[in-house]
């Protein structure tokens, strides 16, 4: 039985890696973590708390349906983002396209619930 496809446009907490080596490096002089963990930190702690909530969200769905959905979770601030953003008319995050034909906006579990029940019964 095919997947319902979950994209998620959503703001994540973006961390950008240095070359290769400059990562060995950083690795092997023991700040490899703490520079990553600064970038991080830096974010304010409402949004980190949002992104938390939303892992949490987004973990209890894969635990429900398992194989039934494949989640995809897109930054409305990378290119891929800002384009479905455009095109699913995006104001609010997080927004949940299923199927690439609905759309759940904001945290309402009940109705993303209601919209994956039909389209798995209607397959």
């Amino acid at each position: 039985m095919p997947h319902v496809s979950v994209q998620v446009i959503a703001p994540v907490l973006t961390d950008f890696f240095h070359c290769m080596h400059c990562e060995q490096l950083f690795e092997q002089a023991g700040i490899g973590r703490q520079i990553h963990q600064e970038v991080l930190d830096q974010y304010p702690e409402g949004t980190k708390q949002e992104v938390d909530r939303l892992a949490n969200w987004l973990f209890d769905l894969a635990l429900r349906y398992g194989d039934q959905i494949h989640i995809r979770v897109v930054d409305p601030q990378s290119l891929e983002g800002f384009f479905k953003s455009v095109r699913y008319w995006v104001r609010r995050y997080p927004t949940l396209i299923v199927d690439s034909r609905e759309k759940v906006v904001g945290w309402d579990q009940t109705a993303l619930d209601a919209v994956l029940q039909a389209r798995l019964a209607s397959r």
